[in-house]
């Protein structure tokens, strides 16, 4: 096969093969030209496979092919010096995201992405592009997207927000292993609900965690780590080791069973991470003041970054009095000293009950 070219990708909307997927009442369709990809996305996404969507839903094109684009992209400085992973083209009515280290060319518009290149052999690529039309669908239903965790019982959701390195994966994952419905990993989506409550959804994604997460739990260690791979990891100095970056996805429904995994929930209450793992002073937990919201809202915030275009690109994570004014409504408690899952779990089960 020639090179695909930028035209392929502007003009990129169908393929052979289709993917129906329906997330609740978020439908996406995806075509490609590759079996395996179709395959592939279908394991992945099993719970939400469907017959059929509507003929207006919003669409994922994933062709597998060599990509030319022949044009300038301008990268994504990352902070604190991390390695560059994205750089951008703006084109008429969207904007193209090259990543730097597959070299898969991305397209998206309202309602419709494109991915061309290796995305068999990158396909959580694929998958972080149908979950992001799926979250501008839903930000253009006024829901608002935060940078945290959740975990779910009897419907009600604990929302773990925090920075890089708070533990949040690891929060999240001890709670299911204790029974707990897991709703997100990173990314969670709120709106106000009719009784001025918040309502959320989460990601259908499989949590995608680091080693640091895997080697302190009993389970994921033992299933997903060698045990020569185990003991080096244990050995690294703590720093090092929280600061891998080496995602493994873990799949909860065929870990825990079917059902563990869902996507809607009522957030019960928020708790911002400032604990720090390996800190000998134990965990406590007090609830915040309505003045303090304004100093946590940024652990909080999140945007779509590179890939917002049209409505979700008018939500930016810099908004925080519209953030602030969602915290209001849910009990918001600060987490600090060292990380102890386990107090959490009851310091939550004692306020959910």
């Amino acid at each position: 096969m020639s090179a695909l070219t930028l035209a392929d990708v502007l003009a990129a909307r169908h393929g052979p093969l289709t993917l129906p997927l329906r997330f609740l009442d978020v439908s996406v369709r995806v075509f490609t030209n590759d079996a395996a990809i179709q395959e592939g996305l279908a394991r992945y996404y099993a719970p939400w496979v469907v017959d059929h969507v509507a003929a207006d839903a919003a669409t994922v094109t994933l062709l597998q092919g060599d990509v030319d684009a022949g044009l300038e992209f301008s990268d994504i400085v990352r902070g604190d010096g991390k390695k560059v992973k994205e750089a951008t083209r703006e084109v008429p009515g969207g904007r193209l995201v090259l990543k730097r280290q597959t070299g898969v060319v991305m397209g998206t518009w309202p309602r419709r992405a494109v991915a061309v290149g290796d995305v068999r052999g990158n396909l959580n690529q694929a998958v972080n592009l149908v979950n992001h039309l799926y979250a501008a669908e839903l930000i253009a239903r006024g829901y608002r997207l935060f940078h945290a965790a959740a975990v779910v019982r009897r419907g009600h959701a604990v929302v773990l927000a925090g920075v890089p390195g708070a533990g949040k994966s690891t929060t999240s994952l001890h709670f299911v292993e204790a029974g707990w419905k897991f709703l997100s990993n990173d990314r969670v989506l709120a709106r106000v609900a009719p009784d001025g409550g918040l309502e959320v959804r989460g990601y259908p994604k499989q949590p995608r965690v680091n080693p640091g997460t895997l080697v302190h739990h009993p389970r994921l260690r033992d299933l997903l780590l060698k045990p020569d791979e185990r003991d080096a990891l244990l050995a690294m100095p703590p720093d090092e080791l929280w600061a891998l970056e080496r995602k493994s996805d873990v799949d909860l429904d065929g870990l825990y069973g079917v059902g563990t995994m869902i996507l809607a929930a009522r957030m019960a209450m928020l708790v911002v991470l400032r604990w720090r793992p390996g800190l000998a002073e134990p965990a406590s937990f007090r609830k915040l003041e309505e003045h303090e919201l304004a100093d946590a809202a940024p652990l909080v915030a999140k945007d779509l970054g590179a890939f917002a275009v049209g409505a979700a690109a008018a939500q930016r994570a810099s908004d925080a009095d519209a953030y602030v004014d969602l915290m209001r409504r849910v009990p918001v408690h600060e987490a600090s000293g060292g990380l102890e899952v386990r107090a959490l779990q009851i310091f939550a089960s004692v306020r959910l009950a």
